[in-house]
């Protein structure tokens, strides 16, 4: 049988990692966006930097993975990959990040393995790899948001379900007057374990990495600014990120962060900020039970449902005697 080999990714990788993502292209086509139009095209090579990132992400060009791979290990984050004979087949990413229960959370945001090397135990290898580190760096929780497909394979190796999340649209508007801006792209060091409040379909790491450290000097990337801050008003401050919609330019997801549970108050202080920002929609998740008790009050519309899952990290003999460390 083949070794699979499984070590910690670096810069030298990134053409091999570029490759592994882009196998996963359904039925091998790539595609042009002339005028807004999606078109099938034959010839990626052609396809500008922001065409190639419309087609599944930083992965998709040599030029924004290595300023993507860049950032993520300058963040003390984890890029983990698998070969066999030399060759990456399968890419990890381990994020690291204190949440508000006052534990430091692994959090895997990206488990991709080239497609014509899956159902080898590959991603077996990469997960296994990605929980032994984590607890060497003394993680409390390993978290991922696994597609549907995938979430027997992560209950197999002990996740269970930890968050059930709504993914909804909310109309921007001057609603709520007494209150204040003030930018601050370095408030996120300073406000660790305050609760993940809106957005929560990463890590907080994770979100604040992708979206505060992976600059890409492009005009699409640069057309509307990223807001990121401090709201106050009379009763509380809240912690937010602006981020324009990649397709809809009238939409920002927002993601946010508060000492308390989410309230209708933090929703309408958003929307606020979101039509003096310039945007007509605000796209963001709420937990479950916070979306059904806060939609009762305010105009969400629900978009779809997702879930994260976790594992504790702290069962260490459970895991020994699996032989998954």
């Amino acid at each position: 049988m083949t070794e699979i080999v499984v070590r910690r990714g670096g810069l030298k990788d990134i053409d091999q990692i570029v490759k592994v993502h882009s196998s996963d292209l359904e039925n091998d086509l790539w595609y042009a966006f002339p005028n807004g139009q999606r078109v099938e095209t034959k010839e990626p090579e052609n396809l500008s930097l922001y065409e190639r990132w419309l087609n599944g992400g930083s992965w998709m060009s040599n030029e924004l993975c290595t300023i993507y791979i860049n950032s993520l290990l300058l963040g003390g984050h984890i890029p983990i990959v698998a070969e066999i004979d030399g060759m990456v087949v399968g890419e990890l990413e381990l994020f690291f990040g204190w949440e508000s229960d006052h534990k430091l959370y692994a959090h895997i945001g990206v488990l991709q393995v080239h497609k014509d090397f899956q159902r080898q135990g590959i991603g077996t290898k990469l997960l296994q790899k990605a929980i032994s580190t984590a607890k060497k760096r003394g993680a409390s929780y390993l978290s991922v948001r696994p597609r549907d497909l995938l979430q027997p394979f992560y209950q197999e190796y002990g996740f269970s379900e930890w968050l059930k999340t709504v993914v909804f649209e909310a109309q921007a508007g001057p609603y709520l007057a007494k209150l204040r801006w003030e930018e601050d792209n370095t408030v996120f060091n300073k406000m660790k374990f305050w609760d993940f409040i809106l957005g929560q379909e990463q890590s907080s790491a994770q979100i604040w990495q992708i979206f505060n450290r992976n600059f890409f000097a492009l005009p699409e990337f640069t057309r509307e600014p990223i807001h990121t801050g401090v709201i106050t008003s009379d009763t509380q401050e809240t912690v937010a990120i602006f981020f324009p919609h990649v397709y809809f330019g009238d939409m920002a997801n927002v993601y946010a962060w508060s000492k308390t549970q989410a309230k209708d108050e933090h929703l309408w202080s958003i929307l606020t900020l979101a039509y003096h920002f310039g945007y007509d929609r605000v796209r963001s998740l709420l937990d479950t039970k916070q979306f059904e008790k806060l939609s009762a009050k305010l105009p969400l519309v629900e978009i779809e449902r997702q879930e994260i899952f976790r594992l504790d990290l702290k069962k260490r003999d459970e895991y020994e005697m699996a032989d998954f460390v």
